[in-house]
């Protein structure tokens, strides 16, 4: 497998898992994200963020979206 499609496969994951623990539909998840940079975050700190637990990827994505604007 490319190394792009594992990014794809773990992008997807997080988003999956951040529309359920925020009880979220998984697109308004991944609109979220992308509006408030988690998108950009996991893309650009993959090699150390797909070595992490969710529970702690989840926090970092939270961190990084609550510091750009966003509420949740």
């Amino acid at each position: 497998m490319s190394k792009q499609k594992r990014k794809i496969d773990f992008t997807v994951a997080c988003v999956n898992e951040f529309a359920h623990k925020y009880d979220l539909p998984i697109k308004e998840a991944f609109q979220y994200l992308f509006r408030y940079e988690g998108i950009a975050f996991i893309k650009e700190n993959y090699d150390v963020e797909h070595t992490l637990d969710f529970e702690t990827i989840l926090e970092d994505l939270g961190i990084v979206c609550r510091n750009n604007g966003g509420t949740l």
